[in-house]
């Protein structure tokens, strides 16, 4: 097996970010003049460079892909972070790109999820992404169908005590 692949079932221990926000900003290329006014822009790398600088409550940046254009999945500590990010350089100047180039074969969406409970679950060899490179770890038998109690620890850490 590759170096730094578990060879058991783990789990990322998720309740360690019990606000836990994620967000999905894609971009959709109706045309292909629309692709490259896209490409040309340099948004993809100028974003990617700036999540990679670490800003604060960024837990991890991906980027994907899809069949109509590249998505950038980013885990945040919360909304606040998340909300204090989205309204600063240099993301409010793509935006302003992104608004001002729609129609032009262009389009984008981004989709923001506020978790109240997650889990997240890797079978025997599998390499660790997502929260797995966030989060603590931990082994699990593989197969032994704990989901429910995971989705409860993450509700359990989440709650905030009454004063």
């Amino acid at each position: 097996m590759g170096k730094g692949v578990p060879e058991k079932a783990y789990i990322a221990r998720l309740w360690e970010h019990p606000t836990l926000c994620l967000g999905l900003f894609g971009v959709q290329f109706q045309t292909e003049e629309g692709q490259r006014l896209y490409e040309a822009s340099g948004i993809t790398e100028e974003l990617m460079a700036e999540l990679a600088s670490g800003p604060d409550g960024l837990l991890q940046a991906r980027q994907l892909m899809s069949e109509e254009g590249p998505i950038i999945m980013v885990y945040w500590s919360s909304y606040d972070d998340l909300d204090r990010w989205a309204r600063r350089q240099p993301h409010s100047r793509w935006w302003r790109w992104l608004v001002e180039n729609t129609g032009r074969g262009v389009m984008f969406y981004h989709e923001i999820y506020q978790a109240r409970t997650a889990e997240a679950v890797y079978e025997p060899g599998t390499r660790p992404v997502g929260p797995a490179l966030f989060c603590g770890i931990e082994e699990v038998p593989v197969g032994e169908g704990r989901s429910r109690e995971r989705q409860r620890r993450f509700a359990e850490a989440g709650r905030v005590p009454s004063p």
